[in-house]
Formats: structure tokens, C-alpha cells, sequence
């Protein structure tokens, strides 16, 4: 008699390989999105710029400081109605524009908030409590933030922070949803854990085999991942750690057209999101991956 346990139906696999559009259609008005990446590196930026395709609006979007391109892109797209950030910036070259002029203006509310108070929240959803003490804010500002309230030891907790939706961009994945980043995943494995559903775009697709073969490097484990999109140059203007360098040329134009309302969307989002229908367009729009390896040159 064999002694082999048959593989039950709830042991066996599936793809969580699908397209962009697909894997968006659980992103709908009014939901808490958090983002991964850090500045430049990993901003779920394809991800991003379908959401602004669908014109989503009033949505809450949380993401670690310091961030980048696809906040930004959100805000200026007319997508958000609140942000919890402590910094939106493309560092040496300045303020993220969008974000600079809903802050003024009051366009977006803004939630500020540093790291660590970020970060708390999901944690203390991890942990399955109510809050999470941080005690590196003590004496500071964000000992009034909104997102947190004091214990009785007067330590800044913040409140546990669960999102609908947590967009990431990782260089690899298999079609099982098991995710390897290049470079450092920064809080990018805290949001999965957190999130009710989470969306991945990578660069690539490897097989499972290779993943299995080298299991240290798989950052975020498939059981966290929903959906798997495969999208090369899915973080330009971003880099993609270890594959593609930030194009600092694009994000100067994206700034420059940024800075000015009138003249934002006729000079950026129609051309770079709206016109580009898939982003398959959005990547030959550019120069397709070739203009992504060449990056590489540029930064030498």
C-alpha cells in the first residue's frame, strides 16, 4: 500500500499571476492604501499610474518616509483625499510638487507623521493590539499626531493600521506570489503583513524551481501576496534595486511639469498616464527596457 498523502485541494497551488487591469480591480473610492518603496527605489509606480488611469478618487494613502514618485503621482492625479506622510520629496533635486502645493492650499489633508509612528501602527497590527508604544518621539511633535494616542506611561502609541489595499514593486517573483528583492524590501514585508490584500508588480517572473532552490532570498513569502503583475520598468521614474537606476531626466520633467497646475496635466499626466492606455505603452513611450538598461551607463 502506498504510504503517499494525496495532495488535498487546499494544498494545491495556483497562479497569482495577472494582468495590471485585473490586479486593480480591487482598488475602488474611498480605501486605505499604503505604499512601499523608499524615495526613489521600489515605488510601486506602474501600480500608481493605473489607479490615476481609473480616475479613483478620495482615497487615504499611508506610506513611509521618505517617499516619492507614486505619492506624488496620486496627489496629482486627484486621487487622494488624505495622506499619512512625514516626507514626499526626490531628494537632492526637491519637493515633490503635487504634494508640496495640496499641502499649502489644503487640497489633501495631510497627517503628518514620522517614521517610527508610522511604522508602530503596523506593527501593532501584527502583534493584534490595540496599539504600539514607540518612545523614540518623545519631546517631539508627533506626540500630538492624530494616528496615536498617549498610554499611561505618557508614551506615544499608535493606533493599529490595517489597509485595504498595499501596492508594491519588487524585482522578482514566481507566478505563486514569493517575492525577491535585489536591494533592500525597506518596510515593504511589514505593509504585506498588514494589508487585507496586497498587489506586487516585479520586473520579472522566475520559476518556482529557482525560487525553491534559494529559498534565503524570497523577502516577501507568497502566502502574503494576492496578485503578481509582471511589469519591467514597472518603478520608472524610479529605480528598481539592482536591475535600473532612478531616471533623473524624467523626474526632472515630471517636477518641472509639476510645479504648475495650468499646465501639469497637458505636460505630464495626459501625455506619461492618461495617453498610454497599458503600461506596455507606457514603457515603449520612454524607450522601452532598453532606455532603462542605459540608465545604468549614465550613473557609472
Amino acid at each position: 500500500m502506498s504510504t503517499q498523502v494525496p495532495m488535498s485541494r487546499s494544498t494545491v497551488r495556483t497562479s497569482k499571476l495577472v494582468d495590471l487591469t485585473e490586479a486593480m480591480d480591487v482598488v475602488c473610492d474611498g480605501q486605505l492604501l499604503v505604499l512601499g518603496g523608499l524615495w526613489f527605489h521600489n515605488n510601486p509606480s506602474a501600480l500608481a499610474r493605473e489607479i490615476v488611469r481609473r480616475r479613483i478618487q478620495n482615497l487615504r494613502i499611508i506610506a513611509a518616509p521618505p517617499s516619492g514618485y507614486a505619492v506624488d503621482l496620486l496627489i496629482g492625479g486627484g486621487c487622494v483625499a488624505e495622506a499619512t506622510i512625514g516626507h514626499v520629496s526626490f531628494e537632492h533635486m526637491g519637493l515633490a510638487p503635487n504634494f508640496q502645493r495640496a499641502a499649502q492650499t489644503g487640497a489633501v489633508k495631510i497627517i503628518d507623521a514620522d517614521e517610527a509612528t508610522i511604522l508602530g501602527g503596523f506593527m501593532a497590527t501584527l502583534e493584534h493590539l490595540q496599539d504600539h508604544p514607540v518612545t523614540s518621539v518623545r519631546g517631539t511633535d508627533i506626540m500630538s499626531s492624530p494616528i496615536a494616542r498617549r498610554n499611561s506611561d505618557g508614551v506615544v502609541a499608535p493606533r493599529a493600521v490595517v489597509p485595504d489595499v498595499c501596492l508594491l514593486h519588487a524585482q522578482e517573483a514566481d507566478i505563486y506570489g514569493n517575492v525577491r528583492n535585489f536591494g533592500n524590501s525597506f518596510a515593504d514585508p511589514l505593509f504585506a503583513k498588514a494589508a487585507r490584500h496586497v498587489i506586487v508588480s516585479v520586473d520579472r517572473i522566475v520559476e518556482n524551481s529557482e525560487v525553491r532552490k534559494e529559498p534565503h532570498r524570497t523577502t516577501i513569502p507568497g502566502y502574503l501576496v494576492d496578485r503578481i503583475v509582471c511589469a519591467p520598468g514597472g518603478a520608472h521614474p524610479g529605480s528598481s534595486q539592482g536591475l535600473y537606476p532612478h531616471d533623473e531626466t524624467a523626474i526632472k520633467a515630471y517636477i518641472k511639469a509639476g510645479q504648475d497646475p495650468r499646465s501639469w496635466e497637458a505636460d505630464y499626466l495626459e501625455p506619461l498616464v492618461h495617453a498610454p492606455g497599458t503600461h506596455e505603452d507606457y514603457l515603449a513611450a520612454i524607450g522601452g527596457w532598453e532606455h532603462l538598461v542605459a540608465l545604468n551607463e549614465v550613473v557609472k
